[in-house]
């Protein structure tokens, strides 16, 4: 045996130790796997999907909700009386732990308090919570799930807190029924209606409806910053580990999804919808947040259908039918300090109908700087899209009208007084003495674009012989963007329009298979346009329109 001679029973030892190591090898990685479905992953990919049936049910009637119909009937008071321990409410009944103090209509006062109908303003909004409660940390320890039964409910504000210690299972929250929201916009202290917090572990579901009972007179005003902020319908603070599916949100009064802080959150099968003249009622709001997935939706709405906002990283949206609203957006971007980069975000097969906008990136000239890199709009259908593709680094800057009217633009620039027209000669400034036009001796060469403010020039880089204001300028750096076998029509017809920052210009922005036709109102001309500024464009394949360079 020293020579390497082996024995023959030495190695049938060896060959039985080794398939039982390979035994309890795969026996311990079955059980990670099973201990890892159970513990709130049900619906990451590969996974076992947790049996929502079988699980103790915590029905918001038996805990004080009445349908519209039993309210009508009688009474506001609860179905149950009793005593509500402050402890048991989200954050330990510690007011400050809450939006707005509390939750309002709570009785308060003292550390426990015996409630009715007739004194509390909203006694759905705390069945609600009361049901919550007892499912998410109560006395019962196993899974549970909250369901809101068949039946219309009306309630104000709600909050659904964590952590959770019922159990390791995601806690579910089913609804079956109609839930309206209050319209006293004065209950509201905190913009969200329906706030889901600090919870590991959730789901989501049921085939019920949210409706936000939106009439968009306040938060709906363009200068929303000067008017009370209306709520969004359903918000998810540090949420991780998430499924919300099949639920419909109708009306919403803001954004009808907005996720912050999450991680590994997937939305799918949902349907958001609010009429098209609704502003800012954007389908799903998505900040500050990793990998999340949008799925196999219907979102039609006065808002962007989704919206992807600072902090976002590794976000998936797919087989999406968007329209009316503004299209699937990023942004927009560096309004506020202290925002974040998006990276990672990938938009595909996606259908787009009777939109503003389509595939789209828009940043402001603001307070903050950052960066969008890693995007990717693939496989996208637009079906009478009045912006198909569209990078705005303009964005809401009042000062800068841009105008796209039969391949002119109308654009005024702080400090100047500038008509711009086809064929039309401009006068610039106010004392400026100097006419540029068909006939002037100065020629703006197809590189360059002669900006005047105050009497003097200014050199920009653009790409079309057409010009953007230089001030004032995004911060934001844009790159390694990808548009990828985009088809179909245009009701505008500037197809194409990349808007870049003259101090950040974009870079790596790569047209793969852009085949676009005009499908507007005009009879007169067809053929549609792009227009590109401080912008590194890299075409292939089909290009229509044909790409600015």
């Amino acid at each position: 045996m020293s020579m390497g001679l082996r024995s023959p029973n030495m190695g049938g030892v060896a060959r039985r130790t080794s398939a039982m190591a390979v035994f309890l090898l795969g026996f311990a990685l079955l059980s990670c796997v099973a201990q890892a479905a159970s513990r709130g992953h049900p619906f990451r990919a590969g996974a076992r999907r947790s049996d929502t049936t079988k699980r103790k049910v915590f029905d918001v009637t038996a805990f004080g909700a009445k349908t519209e119909d039993q309210m009508n009937r009688g009474s506001k008071k609860p179905n149950v009386v009793g005593k509500l321990s402050t402890g048991e409410l989200p954050g330990g009944g510690v007011p400050g732990e809450l939006p707005g103090g509390g939750i309002p209509g709570l009785p308060g006062g003292t550390e426990e308090e015996s409630y009715d109908g007739n004194n509390i303003d909203d006694p759905n909004g705390l069945a609600f919570i009361r049901t919550w409660v007892a499912a998410c940390r109560g006395n019962y320890k196993g899974p549970t799930k909250v369901v809101i039964p068949k039946g219309t409910f009306l309630t104000g504000p709600v909050v659904f807190q964590g952590p959770c210690n019922s159990s390791t299972e995601p806690i579910v929250v089913e609804v079956q029924g109609y839930v309206k929201a209050s319209t006293d916009i004065s209950q509201y202290s905190s913009p969200e209606w329906f706030s889901f917090e600090l919870v590991d572990g959730l789901i989501v579901t049921g085939d019920g409806t949210f409706d936000g009972q939106g009439t968009w007179t306040t938060s709906g005003s363009k200068d929303s910053d000067k008017a009370a902020q209306a709520p969004s319908s359903l918000k998810f603070n540090k949420v991780n580990n998430t499924l919300i599916e099949r639920i419909t949100s109708l009306n919403s009064k803001f954004f009808h999804t907005h996720m912050f802080g999450c991680n590994n959150v997937t939305m799918r099968n949902v349907h958001l919808t609010a009429p098209g003249d609704s502003p800012n009622t954007d389908g799903v709001y998505i900040s500050a947040s990793d990998h999340i997935k949008v799925l196999n939706s219907v979102i039609t709405t006065g808002g962007d259908c989704v919206s992807i906002g600072q902090g976002a990283h590794d976000v998936t949206v797919k087989n999406i039918t968007c329209g009316p609203g503004y299209g699937i957006s990023i942004g927009s971007l560096g309004k506020y300090p202290d925002e974040l980069s998006v990276s990672e975000i990938h938009v595909s097969n996606c259908t787009l109908r009777n939109t503003t906008y389509g595939a789209r990136i828009k940043t402001s000239a603001g307070k903050s700087a950052g960066e969008v890199t890693g995007i990717v709009y693939e496989d996208i259908i637009m079906d009478q899209v009045q912006n198909p593709i569209i990078i705005d680094q303009y964005y809401g800057n009042k000062k800068v009208v841009k105008k796209i009217n039969d391949g002119n633009k109308k654009m005024v620039v702080p400090g100047n007084k500038k008509n711009v027209g086809a064929g039309l000669k401009k006068k610039v400034g106010a004392g400026l003495k100097k006419k540029v036009g068909a006939g002037s001796k100065k020629k703006v060469g197809a590189g360059k674009q002669m900006e005047l403010q105050g009497g003097k020039k200014k050199s920009v880089s653009r790409n079309d012989g057409a010009g953007v204001p230089s001030r004032p300028v995004s911060k934001w750096k844009i790159s390694d963007v990808h548009f990828r076998n985009i088809r179909g029509t245009s009701a505008g017809k500037v197809a194409v329009s990349l808007a870049c920052s003259s101090v950040n210009p974009c870079e790596g922005v790569k047209f793969t298979d852009i085949n676009l036709s005009y499908k507007g109102t005009s009879k007169k001309q067809t053929a549609l346009k792009s227009k590109c500024f401080n912008a590194q464009i890299t075409p292939k394949g089909v290009q229509n329109p044909p790409l600015c360079r």
